[in-house]
């Protein structure tokens, strides 16, 4: 991927690549691709092995649960959201379906380029693990919170 191809304005707002200056969040996205999918086309599919982490740079995908079923959407990711970095440093497979709502545009950032931080930049690596930790927690909370609220509700319709 060529600098000028780089948006850094949406990047560095980009969770993930948190703490990191511009000139190493320029060069590992020399080593990223760009990726465009139509709208619908399905960029991760649920149940698939997770080899890359998408981050949405213009468009919008949905996250859908149990898509070929009864799907249940959950989540809209706009510019700046990240999809697939808890599959890509677990050993599971995506846990969901990203499709895309409109025309996105994806910086594709693929695990054999984290493992390879991993053995020359040590302190990046570690930067980044943390940073999706980070967010993997943030989602947690959120999902606790949600699950929470659920419980209450079912709760209060049950006593009428």
């Amino acid at each position: 991927m060529n600098r000028e191809d780089i948006p850094l304005d949406v990047l560095q707002k980009v969770t993930v690549f948190a703490g990191i200056d511009e000139e190493t969040l320029l060069r590992l996205c020399e080593q990223c691709r760009l990726v465009s999918f139509k709208a619908g086309d399905i960029v991760v599919r649920e149940g698939t092995a997770a080899t890359e982490i998408y981050i949405v740079l213009s468009g919008k995908l949905k996250i859908v649960l149990n898509f070929d079923e009864e799907p249940l959407e959950i989540v809209e990711l706009r510019p700046g959201h990240c999809v697939g970095e808890a599959s890509v440093i677990g050993v599971q497979n995506h846990s969901a379906t990203a499709v895309a709502e409109e025309d996105v545009r994806l910086l594709e950032l693929r695990r054999t380029i984290l493992m390879d931080i991993s053995r020359y930049d040590k302190d990046l690596f570690s930067l980044l693990i943390l940073n999706i930790a980070r967010e993997l927690a943030r989602r947690l909370y959120h999902t606790d919170q949600l699950l929470l609220q659920m419980n209450r509700l079912e709760k209060r319709a049950g006593k009428k």
